[in-house]
């Protein structure tokens, strides 16, 4: 039975949308949540970039940026590897150690530059704990690839007939596996 649930679809589909309603209803019911949010930075209407968040900490980092001048390029903006390594690695080890779930958003190719966020999402998958998770919808090779076709997740697509149920669901599925667990 899965204990990783993703959450996937394609860009401007509600999948940030659709994770944050489910943590939320599950920090409603009483269970703690850790890992990381990645939202957009946006000066003057125009996205700009991304920050990482701990959830449980609120600690930010920038994850990537139009005016970063170094690190890799991935669109037009270059990823900050140091901050994704560091707030990653913490944030999901913390979520692991002293939450009830984790949530990460997102499994895509910019966060990818980091070793350790990849060696703290195996971490994630293979723990007990139920993972909640935005994954790229587009790669189905290398690292998003494996996770995808891994027997203990389940994927869930985002679209417009989906998107309002979707948060219960989720939250459902991960409760299920949060009170039967031994």
């Amino acid at each position: 039975m899965p204990n990783n649930f993703l959450i996937t679809g394609f860009p401007g589909s509600g999948k940030t949308t659709v994770l944050e309603r489910a943590v939320a209803m599950l920090r409603e019911r009483g269970f703690r949540a850790g890992g990381i949010y990645c939202p957009e930075i946006r000066e003057g209407g125009v996205r700009v970039g991304f920050k990482m968040i701990d959830i449980m900490t609120g600690e930010e980092r920038i994850l990537a940026h139009v005016n970063q001048r170094e690190g890799p390029r991935v669109g037009k903006y270059r990823v900050n590897v140091a901050n994704v390594d560091e707030l990653s690695e913490a944030a999901i080890g913390r979520a692991l150690q002293a939450a009830d779930f984790v949530a990460i958003d997102e499994i895509a190719p910019m966060e990818l530059h980091s070793d350790a966020f990849k060696r703290a999402v195996l971490s994630a998958l293979n723990s007990p704990k139920p993972l909640l998770a935005v994954i790229h919808r587009g790669t189905t090779a290398g690292f998003i690839g494996e996770i995808k076709s891994r027997a203990d997740v389940r994927i869930f697509e985002v679209t417009p007939g989906s998107r309002e149920k979707l948060p219960a669901v989720l939250a459902e599925a991960v409760m299920e596996k949060l009170t039967h667990r031994g």
